[in-house]
């Protein structure tokens, strides 16, 4: 209960603080964009660094010598995908169904790979996946995905849940892990929380966990995971708060009316 607590009493805080000066808000995209961006590349297996990543920002192209030309597209791509959850973050009335999923696959491997956006017809293309899906079975699935979003409220725990559902899918050859991301940050910003990343020192621990919720059905560790991530990008942000701030305890003090 103590992280549950952590998480509650720093959303307060946070919501407190808003609306955020227009410098904190700049800060805090930058911040995320970079880490999204990491976390999103190091669970389909991308080695770039931090640094990279920036280059790549900053040039627009894969442009990084002795670089894998497609997790460089992957990053850049990334951005693209990010952009698009920024825009549908603040569409609270739109549904989100598969085809947002789709979207967001399209995205992320646009120039990749011809499958981007579309189903697989064969298995994953990982050849050390634990388990590959039926894929006879995946427009069942997915449509049962879909209705479930349909009726489900934003929230920490739906979100959380919808990675879980569609990564037990794996509708796509590759890029599932980045794509079921997506999607629960979207539905995390869309329920006023911060999306969440994957440290490069967790996301071995963050793989085991996700494929243990799918394969035994244990989804606890898998959860409590997740909420750590969450109190960890809130605390990214009250930090990014305090720093635009003159007086950094200025954060406990702010008026509410502003």
């Amino acid at each position: 209960m103590a992280l549950l607590d952590d998480i509650a009493e720093k959303k307060r805080l946070l919501d407190k603080a808003r609306p955020l000066p227009m410098r904190v808000v700049t800060d805090i995209a930058d911040r995320f964009e970079l880490e999204l961006t990491l976390s999103g590349l190091g669970v389909e297996g991308g080695p770039l660094t931090a640094a990279e990543v920036k280059t790549l920002f900053q040039r627009g192209s894969p442009a990084l010598r002795n670089r894998d030309p497609a997790m460089q597209r992957l990053a850049l791509n990334h951005r693209k995908a990010l952009e698009l959850m920024a825009r549908l973050s603040y569409q609270p009335g739109g549904i989100v169904t598969e085809r947002t999923i789709a979207a967001f696959h399209g995205l992320l491997y646009a120039g990749i790979d011809e499958g981007a956006g579309r189903y697989r017809e064969g298995p994953l293309a990982d050849p050390d996946a634990v388990a590959s899906p039926d894929p006879a079975k995946l427009r069942v699935s997915m449509s049962a995905l879909s209705g479930w979003l349909r009726r489900t409220e934003p929230s920490p725990d739906a979100a959380f849940e919808a990675h879980h559902r569609l990564m037990s899918v794996r509708p796509f050859a590759a890029g599932n892990a980045a794509t079921a991301l997506m999607l629960c940050n979207l539905l995390l910003n869309r329920s006023g929380y911060p999306p969440v990343f994957v440290k490069a020192d967790d996301r071995i621990l963050f793989a085991d966990l996700v494929e243990r919720a799918w394969s035994v059905g244990d989804k606890t560790p898998y959860r409590e995971l997740m909420m750590r991530f969450l109190d960890q990008s809130l605390e990214l942000c009250l930090v990014s708060v305090a720093n635009g701030f003159p007086d950094p305890t200025d954060v406990m003090e702010v008026d509410e009316s502003a």
